[in-house]
C-alpha cells in the first residue's frame, strides 16, 4: 500500500467479501506480510515463518462458514507515526447451516502495517474487537436481544454494589457533588440564599 488510509477499505472488501476464492488469496499474498499474525475471539496465528498461509485458511475456512458476506466500512483512522490502521465495520454473517437471516455485528479491526524497504505498507497483524452481543450476533442472531438484556442489568447490578460497597466505607469519595443549576433559572427559594442573582 502507498496510502493505506485510502486503499484499506477496498483491501478488507477483497478479503471478507469477494465473490472469487482466486482474488481473496492474491489479496493475502499481496497486502500481508509472510509473517502476518492474527487475533480474534474465537482464533489466533503467531507470528512466524509462513504464517500468512495459515492466515489464508482462517479467511477462506470464513467463507466456507457464510458464502455470502455484506460488510460496511464505516471508517477507517490511519495513526502513522505507530503504523496503525483502525476501522469501525458493520459486517453481515450468516453460517450456512443456520434457517435465519444475518444480524449486523459491529467490530472495530486494528490493523499494524509495516513499511518496507520499497517505501509499500504492509499488514504485518491483524486483531479484531467485538461486543459480545455483536460477537453473538455472527453465530446465533436471536440471542442477541437476551444478551442485550443481560449487559444493561450487568451495568445497573453494577452501579447498585458500587454504592453498597460505598455505605460499606469502600472506594467512598469525599467531595460533595455540585448543585446542579435549575434548567429555568433561580427559583423563589433562590432569593433567600444568594442562589439569585444580586442587584
Amino acid at each position: 500500500m502507498q496510502n493505506p488510509e485510502e486503499e484499506i477499505t477496498n483491501i478488507i472488501l477483497r478479503l471478507t467479501s469477494s465473490p472469487s476464492p482466486d482474488v481473496q488469496r492474491r489479496t493475502v499474498e499481496q497486502y500481508m506480510t509472510s509473517d502476518v499474525a492474527f487475533r480474534h475471539p474465537i482464533c489466533a496465528v503467531e507470528s512466524g515463518p509462513n504464517s500468512r498461509k495459515t492466515v489464508l485458511g482462517i479467511y477462506q475456512w470464513y467463507r466456507v462458514l457464510s458464502p455470502h458476506i455484506n460488510l460496511t466500512v464505516n471508517s477507517v483512522v490511519w495513526d502513522p507515526q505507530h503504523n496503525y490502521v483502525f476501522l469501525d465495520i458493520v459486517q453481515w454473517f450468516k453460517l450456512f447451516f443456520l434457517p435465519i437471516g444475518p444480524a449486523p455485528a459491529r467490530l472495530c479491526v486494528r490493523l499494524t502495517l509495516r513499511r518496507e524497504e520499497s517505501g509499500l505498507y504492509y499488514i504485518a497483524m491483524q486483531e479484531d474487537f467485538y461486543h459480545p452481543d455483536g460477537f453473538l450476533a455472527l453465530l446465533l442472531p436471536p440471542l442477541v436481544p437476551f444478551i442485550r438484556i443481560i449487559l444493561v442489568i450487568s451495568g445497573l447490578a453494577s452501579a447498585l454494589y458500587a454504592s453498597f460497597a460505598q455505605f460499606l466505607g469502600f472506594w467512598r469519595t469525599n467531595e460533595v457533588e455540585p448543585q446542579q443549576p435549575r434548567p429555568d433559572g433561580p427559583g423563589e427559594g433562590d432569593l433567600y440564599n444568594n442562589g439569585g442573582k444580586d442587584y
